[in-house]
């Protein structure tokens, strides 16, 4: 198993596209929190509700992450080098527990990267304008934690989907979809129902301002959900189909 990790994180190292979509990651967070933040005036930083709002938008990378995870798994199929990894590791299911592991490894990396950005943007902004930042530490470490654990579960969710799909194109067109569509019209027509979608979830473990909004550890149970039933599906479909 453990060469078969180094072969994943090689693979990585040796591509600029980990680096240059964590990196996209991290612009897109940081960048929605200063919106938020610098749209402000002094008194709507010292509300709360303010910067909880803007601790929230942390998140918006793991959009990135998710796609990062596609890359990990389909890639394989994009260029060509299934059939060679799979002959040199014939047991399919280590296969694709490594490149689970290395999602959520990245996710992991990425979103505590995502966080500090997130959290060093808010401490320096509330510092320059002389404003006591009106939450306490260990909610905004809440929040951070969240975070992390969000891009994490996204990460694996991207590996599993990249595994049924296989082609890459089509898996982040599926991804995108169901995010900027398919959970846009469940959560419009039956909240009650949308707010247990996997961005949703997401969202509720960095604490999103919304009335309809899981709580934080629900909505971390659900997205973890979504994730192991993925990759359930992801190792079936991976002993039982031809490369």
């Amino acid at each position: 198993m453990s060469d078969l990790l180094a072969g994943e994180w090689l693979k990585l190292r040796t591509s600029r596209l980990l680096l240059v979509m964590a990196a996209a990651a991290v612009a897109l967070s940081t960048a929605s929190v200063a919106g938020a933040v610098l749209a402000a005036d002094t008194a709507e930083l010292a509300d709360p509700d303010t910067l909880r709002e803007a601790l929230s938008l942390t998140g918006t990378g793991a959009l990135v992450v998710l796609l990062l995870g596609i890359v990990i798994s389909a890639g394989e199929h994009r260029h060509g080098t299934a059939a060679d990894t799979y002959l040199t590791t014939p047991r399919r299911t280590r296969v694709l527990a490594a490149k689970v592991a290395t999602g959520a490894a990245v996710g992991l990396t990425v979103g505590t990267a995502m966080a500090l950005a997130g959290a060093g943007f808010v401490a320096h902004a509330y510092d320059a304008e002389g404003v006591t930042v009106p939450v306490e530490g260990t909610e905004m470490a809440t929040t951070m934690l969240g975070i992390a654990v969000y891009t994490t579960l996204f990460g694996v969710v991207g590996v599993a989907l990249g595994a049924l799909v296989r082609r890459q194109v089509l898996a982040v067109s599926l991804a995108l979809g169901w995010v900027a569509a398919v959970e846009h019209a469940v959560i419009g027509l039956v909240p009650d129902v949308g707010r247990f979608s996997p961005t949703l979830a997401g969202q509720a473990l960095v604490r999103t301002p919304l009335d309809t909004i899981l709580a934080p550890h629900t909505g971390g149970l659900a997205l973890a959900a979504y994730a192991a039933a993925l990759v359930a599906a992801a190792a079936h479909i991976t002993r039982t189909r031809d490369i």
